[in-house]
C-alpha cells in the first residue's frame, strides 16, 4: 500500500472517537453530552477533507477511514442514542423490540449510503466525473441526519431548558425511520459550504451571516434544533418545488438528477 498523509488521518480518526465517545456516554446515562459529542464528530469530518487537500495527501485509504469514522459516528451513535433515550426518558412507553425495529434501520441506511457513495464515485472530491465542481448531495448527507438526532437531544435534555420537551425523547425513534429512507433517496440535499459559504457575495450578504451567526452563539440549543430540523425538510419540500415548476419557469431542476454529477465526497 502507498504511503498515507498521517495528519488528515488523524483528524479523521478523532471524528471516530468521538462517535465511540457518543456510545460510551450514551451507555452511561449521558445524553447530552453524547449529543455534543456527535456534533464535534462533525467538525472533524469537514476538516479531515481540508487539511487532506491542504497537504495535498489524498487517498482511497483516507476516502474508505473517513467512510467507515463516519458510519461509526453518523450511523452507529445517533441510532443508539435515540434507542436508549426513547427508552429511558420517553413520556410514552416503548417496547426496548419496538425501539430496536425503529432505530436499527437508521444505522443500516446510514452504512449502506457511505457503501454506495464509495462505488458510485472515483473522481476527485468535490468534483464530478468531468472535473467540474458540484454543490449538491444525492440524499441526505449522514453528518446532517445525525445532526437532526443530536441537536434535538441536546434541545431536550438541555439542563437550562424553560419547556418541558420530553415528547421529543418519544418521537426520536420514528425520526430514525425518517431518516434513514431520505439517506438512501435520490432526493437533492444543497451542499450548504460551497452553496453559501465558498463563493463571492455582497456585504449585505456578509451581514446576515454574522447575525445568523450571533443567533448560533446565543441559543445554540434551539438554533441547532431549527437549523438541523429545516435542513431535513429541505430536500423533500425542494424537490415536490421542482416538480411543480414547468421547465422555461425556473424548472432547470426538474426531473431525476444524476447523483454522480451531484454529490460531493464524503471522504479525504
Amino acid at each position: 500500500m502507498k504511503r498515507v498523509g498521517i495528519l488528515p488521518a488523524l483528524v479523521t480518526a478523532a471524528n471516530g472517537y468521538l462517535g465511540l465517545l457518543s456510545i460510551y456516554y450514551t451507555n452511561d446515562g449521558k445524553y447530552y453530552g453524547a449529543a455534543w459529542m456527535i456534533l464535534f464528530a462533525m467538525v472533524f469530518d469537514v476538516l479531515d477533507g481540508k487539511v487532506a487537500r491542504m497537504a495535498g495527501v489524498t487517498s482511497r485509504f483516507g476516502a474508505y477511514l473517513d467512510s467507515l469514522c463516519d458510519a461509526i459516528s453518523f450511523g452507529v451513535a445517533p441510532a443508539f442514542l435515540a434507542k436508549v433515550v426513547g427508552e429511558e426518558l420517553s413520556p410514552w412507553h416503548w417496547s426496548p423490540k419496538l425501539l430496536s425495529l425503529l432505530t436499527m434501520p437508521y444505522a443500516l441506511c446510514a452504512i449502506m449510503r457511505l457503501a454506495r457513495y464509495n462505488v458510485e464515485h472515483a473522481s476527485g472530491e468535490g468534483s464530478d466525473r468531468e472535473g467540474k465542481g458540484v454543490s449538491q448531495f444525492a440524499g441526505m448527507p449522514t453528518p446532517g441526519a445525525a445532526g437532526v438526532i443530536a441537536a434535538l437531544v441536546i434541545l431536550a435534555c438541555d439542563p437550562a431548558a424553560k419547556y418541558d420537551l420530553k415528547f421529543v425523547h418519544g418521537l426520536l425513534p420514528v425520526l430514525c425511520l425518517l431518516l434513514g429512507a431520505l439517506m438512501v433517496s435520490r432526493i437533492p440535499y444543497a451542499h450548504l459550504g460551497s452553496r453559501f459559504l465558498q463563493r463571492r457575495e455582497s456585504l449585505t450578504y456578509l451581514f446576515i451571516v454574522v447575525i445568523l451567526l450571533g443567533v448560533l452563539i446565543k441559543w445554540p440549543e434551539e438554533s441547532f434544533a431549527f437549523l438541523s430540523v429545516a435542513y431535513a425538510l429541505s430536500g423533500p419540500l425542494l424537490a415536490l418545488l421542482r416538480k411543480r415548476t414547468p421547465k422555461g419557469e425556473g424548472g432547470e431542476l426538474e426531473g431525476p438528477v444524476d447523483p454522480e454529477d451531484m454529490e460531493i465526497p464524503e471522504g479525504l
